[in-house]
């Protein structure tokens, strides 16, 4: 595989998983604060990371592994959060 090949589906996971957390926050109506909390994101971090999603170029801070590592837990946590929500009804 070419390391641009690689890259490509380095950066897919990236904006997959911030789709995804922004799914399960959208899904139990988390205000963007919040959501910028759960990630431990500034207001640019978050509209950088945000602009990346949506085509933007790969933002600097946090570096994408770190990055990946806090959508992972975060995502996690809403995902049982969101579980509990239904199981509650």
């Amino acid at each position: 595989m070419s390391q641009d090949a690689a890259w490509y589906d380095v950066d897919s996971v990236a904006r997959g998983q911030f789709r995804t957390f922004s799914e399960l926050g959208d899904s139990i109506s988390m205000t963007v604060r919040d959501r910028r909390h759960a990630l431990a994101l500034s207001g640019e971090e978050w509209n950088a990371w945000t602009e990346f999603v949506a085509d933007g170029a790969l933002p600097t801070r946090p570096a994408l592994p770190e990055m990946l590592i806090r959508l992972g837990v975060a995502t996690s946590r809403l995902a049982h959060l969101a579980e509990a929500r239904v199981d509650a009804q």
